[in-house]
């Protein structure tokens, strides 16, 4: 939506909204909720005769408008969004249409109100006028409170409609007789508005607010649930156990968890619960939410859940410390679940104090945490509360999930503040809320987690920006419009924190010494205060805020980082000049020439494909200017800062020299210090050059240590070139301060330097990627296998260096980096001089993510062939085969997940052309041991299905794992054994990954299951699972287009091998390859591929035109079939024509006879008003009649 469209529909539209009543009452079993809703609005139009709001999958009974029926009318409908029967995906441009009309629709409203003549009404001058806000003059959306009166008395609305098992918007879970869930309803929403009007006529817009209440009718327990229904069936003449004996019903109806109540969770604070007066069996919760919020962050949940107080984890003295602006914590699971719930929560009270204490009051009164069954998606945040998926919680014996349930939540939380309370002003601002609630959570995770965790993963999370900010928009994209797509959530969900944390970085550089940490609670404070209108924040208000505060010009900051897209790739040059006493450094920016392309993945090829099709080019700024931080060790070992401008293509720098003294010993070894000693074992206290300190990595030192690892150290020419160096070693952008790339060109012992002497974690993260990205060598090896070691390093550091181990595993090399990985699992995780493991022992974190880390590593190691080595997939099968989990307090499924993955990797060969043979595979030991591998494999799967695993993560893995050996060619393709898993007795995410494996592995070409899939999108009763499988469908088509997509591989054994020379056959494969690295070359060969797929095809429209479906399906759905298949005009058109098969007539002509004739259509008489007319056709001269 467009600034204009906003100001024109919301502004001048002739009212504003106040106040919002709900009343409904919830039948589970008939997936129904019935009721009526109240809207007040305050009319600033005398000539006010039509009012539009949203009521999608409502059924609008009747419309009172200040108790005076009123007329209505319906604009477009979810049931119109459809073709003709005999249409098909050729036609998409015609439904296309239709969808931009919905969500205009969607947009200004799809139910229209008639307002009587006789309103509305000027206020009455003896009553108290409402005050509301004033029109403001920018074009953001406004409603109530600004500085003039309404003139006019409000107008309320009064709809009766009912909802009967809608598309979206309402998830009914667990309501079927036989269902294994417990029943339980909750409201579900788009990343982006659209979904409450599915279950409630509201206006729908994100910057209208209003105070609300509601009235929730539900059953009081579950057995009160089944007497319900049983009755209202009967009413209809139906029996709930028509198919059970009286026995059966009893039976249902006595079960112990009959007796759980139902619980209702709803956005703002509980006012009463009482008895309906009606219906014994009901009762009705009565909520008060009186701060404006949008229908859009409207919630409701109810079902038999459990209550938690989390604020109990919280210590007295904390509580006493923070007073009156204590929150409470409410969590809600289902029953059994309570454990898991305060094992994953237990950490939310801390968050809430933080955000509290660092950024100011919470925006409500309470906060509550529930969690149901089949969210699509992980969590949402609502108005007072949120709701998540359950896969999130996690019980006490399981530490993997850690890190991710804990920053979703707490992103949640934060989104109270800024998200739910503070919304954007327009779309494209929608970067800065979801940015801010990120930034200030990652704050968080900071204090929770420590420095070192923090910074390492926004290194990494810089990183993904790199990769990903290729031809993409920009992060304020003026184009972006509803519906915003997940994918472009994601990416500003990446991007968006980085680039604040960079504008703090540069904020305090330049002398505001608070930064962000003043600006935010600026804004939350004026959204609080009533000073930010309609508490909208815009791009352009933050940053005159941040330039009020810090008192320093962000024009170029925003141009370059907010504004535009890509990012800078710098190249480094320094030598030091000796005469002059300088260190000159050149600084090239070279990204507009070595930006290279986006490489075509399977999760972003159709939107890199809609990319294509708009026409967004790759281009970046030439030049990123702004200032950076220049670090420079020099010989004594001091850190020296010299912050630059940067603001050419190409900058020149000339660094003062500061140190004059001889350099320190800072790179001795334990050894050479030895050998420095005294015969007598006394050092020399006088030698006035050793000025060794302690570093990172000076572990395994002694010579038996040196002899056992096979360790190597620089060479005395090294170590001469060292001694000569003017700097220990140097670092740009120190400070952190730019999302970009660079290349140093210093020495190797510069970077060795930088790893065991910087404490920063991103210097040695940079120091740990420059040997990663090298050619190893065994000095390579012994530096990396002294950082694995040595834990005092960050795990993260260690566990890249275990990765980066990988490149000094070579044949060259004797495989030293395969020994020092074995060496360093084998001493730290085995029996002595053994590769038998110990039992395992999981309470150290950091050691176990190592312990994880060095399989994965050995896994990748190859030959000059592509194979892994023998002795690497013995290693592992034993570490599966004799895994001691008996005297471990937590689970160790996640570890046998990493061993299983990491084997069934060693079993495919990397880089090896189509055309080439793996001889490997007929060696009759490999053969034995590929067998062992697969043993192993099925027997964790075996043990899975009887003894279950964390959410059956060992039989998603092993899935998984069989579609890559399938993919390789080393187990024969076969669907029969994985469709099973797709059944809905199976747990949603096996069911998932079922599903995924077989779509992969071409299931899109066979018919029945193309059949079967898009079937269970339109029937499963799940959200999550329809969702997820019309993306995964997307992903099929993409391994399709990208050539991933092959038949098996079959495996030849040597009597089978025929060797043909074949040079067309090997060019023509490689040209194959090369058409479809390029986004229109692979669109192309997808598009004749499924050409023949007539029931792809079928089932692709059938779904599109399906009012069952979600919006956002469908909306997926319509970009497949726009990309893949061309629109045409052409239509297929239905004659009714006559029968032209002869038959027999017989006509009475008295005196008992009849004439038996033969009927055609030639001789068949017209009946009477339906002959042809005489037409006359002048042919020259000649009149001619025909009849």
């Amino acid at each position: 939506m467009s600034e204009t469209d906003t100001h024109e529909t919301w502004v001048g539209r002739g009212f504003n909204i106040a106040h919002q009543k709900v009343v409904i009452d919830i039948n589970f079993m008939n997936y129904e909720l019935r009721g009526y809703t109240e809207i007040t609005i305050l009319p600033t139009d005398p000539l006010l005769r039509k009012i539009r709001i949203n009521a999608f999958d409502c059924d609008i009974e009747s419309v009172f408008v200040n108790e005076v029926t009123a007329t209505f009318e319906y604009i477009l409908s979810k049931n119109e969004l459809k073709l003709y029967k005999r249409s098909n995906v050729h036609h998409h441009h015609l439904l296309k249409k239709k969808f931009e009309a919905f969500q205009k629709a969607l947009e200004h409203g799809n139910l229209t109100i008639n307002i009587p003549k006789s309103e509305p009404k000027k206020a009455n001058e003896n009553t108290i006028q409402t005050e509301i806000k004033d029109i403001d003059d920018s074009n953001t959306p406004t409603t109530q409170k600004d500085a003039f009166f309404s003139l006019f008395s409000p107008i309320i609305i009064k709809i009766n409609y009912s909802v009967k098992n809608p598309s979206a918007g309402l998830n009914f879970v667990g309501c079927e007789i036989n269902d294994d869930k417990y029943p339980h309803v909750y409201t579900t929403h788009v990343p982006i508005s659209g979904a409450t009007s599915n279950w409630l006529p509201c206006i729908e817009g994100i910057w209208d607010r209003c105070t609300w209440d509601f009235e929730i009718t539900v059953p009081k327990t579950l057995r009160d649930m089944w007497i319900l229904s049983d009755s209202s069936n009967l009413s209809n003449g139906n029996n709930l156990c028509s198919n059970n004996s009286n026995t059966d019903k009893d039976d249902i109806l006595s079960q112990p968890y009959n007796q759980l109540e139902f619980k209702v969770i709803c956005s703002g604070d509980q006012l009463d619960e009482f008895t309906t007066p009606e219906n014994i069996h009901k009762k009705t919760v009565c909520f008060s939410l009186g701060s404006l919020v949008s229908s859009q962050y409207i919630a409701f949940v109810v079902g038999p859940f459990e209550e938690i107080n989390l604020t109990n984890f919280r210590d007295t003295d904390k509580d006493d410390t923070m007073g009156s602006s204590a929150v409470e914590v409410l969590g809600y699971c289902l029953p059994g679940r309570v454990t898991e719930l305060k094992n994953s929560c237990m950490f939310i009270y801390k968050a809430i104090d933080f955000f509290v204490q660092e950024y100011g009051s919470y925006p409500y009164n309470i906060f509550k945490l529930c969690f149901v069954d089949d969210h699509p998606t992980s969590a949402v945040s609502c108005a007072s509360m949120v709701i998540a998926n359950n896969n999130l919680l996690f019980p006490p014996d399981i530490v993997d999930p850690i890190y991710s349930t804990t920053r979703t939540l707490t992103f949640t939380l934060a989104s109270q503040w800024i998200g739910v309370n503070i919304v954007p002003k327009h779309w494209n601002d929608i970067w800065l809320t979801i940015g801010l609630a990120y930034y200030i959570t990652d704050l968080f995770l900071c204090k929770l987690m420590g420095n070192n965790d923090y910074r390492f993963r926004l290194k990494k999370a810089v990183e993904k920006v790199c990769e990903e900010d290729i031809g993409r928009p920009a992060l304020s994209d003026p184009q972006l419009t509803l519906p915003i797509d997940p994918f472009s959530i994601e990416f500003i969900s990446l991007k968006a924190p980085v680039v604040l944390y960079i504008l703090e970085k540069r904020l305090t550089k330049s002398g505001a010494s608070w930064g962000l940490s003043r600006i935010i609670p600026k804004l939350f404070l004026q959204a609080m205060g009533g000073t930010l209108a309609n508490n909208a924040l815009s791009t352009s208000h933050f940053l005159k805020i941040s330039e009020k505060v810090s008192r320093v010009s962000l024009d170029v900051f925003a141009q370059q980082w907010i504004h535009g897209r890509g990012y800078p790739r710098l190249r480094v040059i320094q030598r030091f000049n000796r005469k002059k006493m300088l260190i000159e450094i050149g600084i090239r920016q070279v990204q507009d020439i070595e930006t290279p392309p986006k490489s075509l993945t399977v999760t972003d090829f159709f939107n890199d494909a809609k990319f294509h099709a708009n026409n967004i080019s790759n281009s970046t700024f030439p030049i990123f200017t702004g200032t950076m931080t220049i670090r420079i060790h020099e010989a004594d070992g001091t850190p020296y800062d010299h912050v630059v401008e940067l603001k050419e293509a190409f900058t020149k720098l000339d660094i003062q020299y500061n140190i004059k003294n001889k350099r320190f010993r800072r790179n001795q070894s334990k050894k050479q210090k030895k050998d420095m000693m005294d015969i007598d074992g006394v050092g020399d206290i006088d030698n006035d050059n050793d000025f060794s300190v302690q570093c990172f990595g000076d572990i395994l030192q002694s010579e038996q240590e040196i002899k056992n690892w096979k360790l190597e150290d620089w060479l005395k020419e090294d170590e001469e070139m060292m001694s000569e160096e003017a700097f220990e070693w140097i670092r740009l952008d120190a400070d952190f301060e730019w999302i970009c790339i660079i290349w140093v060109n210093q020495p190797d012992y510069m970077y060795f330097s930088q790893l065991r002497q910087d404490r920063d974690v991103i210097a040695q993260y940079e120091a740990i990627q420059y040997f990663s990205n090298s050619k190893g060598n065994c000095i390579y090896s012994s530096i990396l296998l002294r950082t694995l070691m040595d834990s005092r390093y960050y795990y993260g550091i260690r566990c890249e260096a275990a990765l980066a181990l990988v490149k000094c595993a070579t044949e060259d090399l004797d495989w030293i980096g395969w020994y020092h990985l074995f060496k360093a699992f084998q001493t730290n995780y085995c029996f002595p001089n053994s590769s038998i493991s110990k039992s395992n022992n999981f309470s150290n974190l950091s050691e176990y993510y190592v312990q994880c880390i060095i399989p994965i590593a050995m896994s990748k190691i190859r030959d000059k062939k592509g194979n892994s080595l023998i002795q690497i997939k013995k290693f592992l099968i034993d570490l599966l085969r004799y895994n001691d989990n008996s005297s471990n307090e937590y689970s160790d499924c996640y570890y046998i997940c990493t061993l299983l993955n990491s084997l069934a990797s060693t079993l495919i060969t990397e880089n090896k052309e189509s055309f080439e043979f793996n001889f490997a595979m007929n060696d009759p030991e490999n053969k034995n041991i590929i067998d062992t591998a697969l043993s192993e494999i099925e027997r964790f799967q075996r043990i899975d299905q009887l003894l279950p695993s964390f959410q059956n993560i060992i039989s998603i893995t092993s899935l998984k794992i069989k579609y890559l050996l399938s993919k390789a060619g080393i187990i024969p393709l076969n669907f029969q054994e994985i469709l099973p898993y797709t059944h809905s007795a199976n747990y949603d995410l096996v069911r998932l990954t079922a599903f995924d494996v077989l779509l992969k592995l071409g299931g899109l070409r066979q018919s029945p299951f193309t059949y079967y899939v898009f079937s269970t999108i339109s029937s499963d009763r799940s959200p999550a699972i329809r969702r997820y499988l019309s993306f995964s469908i997307s992903e099929a088509l993409a391994l399709m287009a990208l050539n991933d997509q092959q038949s098996q591989i079959p495996i030849i054994t040597a009597e089978q091998m025929i060797i043909e020379d074949d040079v067309d056959k090997a060019i023509e494969e490689k040209k194959r390859v090369l058409v479809r690295a390029n986004i229109s070359g692979a669109i192309t060969a997808l598009k004749q591929e499924i050409m023949e797929e007539e029931t792809l095809k079928e089932q692709l429209w059938a779904s599109l035109n399906s009012e069952k479906l979600e919006y956002i399906i469908r909306l997926n759905f319509l970009n497949i079939v726009s990309l893949l298949f061309d629109p045409k005009e052409s239509r297929l058109i239905t004659l009714k024509i006559p029968n032209t098969k002869p038959k027999l007539t017989a006509q009475i002509i008295g005196e008992g006879k009849l004439i038996i004739r033969k009927e055609t259509l030639t001789n068949k008489k017209l009946p009477e008003g339906k002959r042809l007319p005489k037409i006359k056709i002048k042919i020259g001269n000649t009149k001619q009649s025909l009849e």
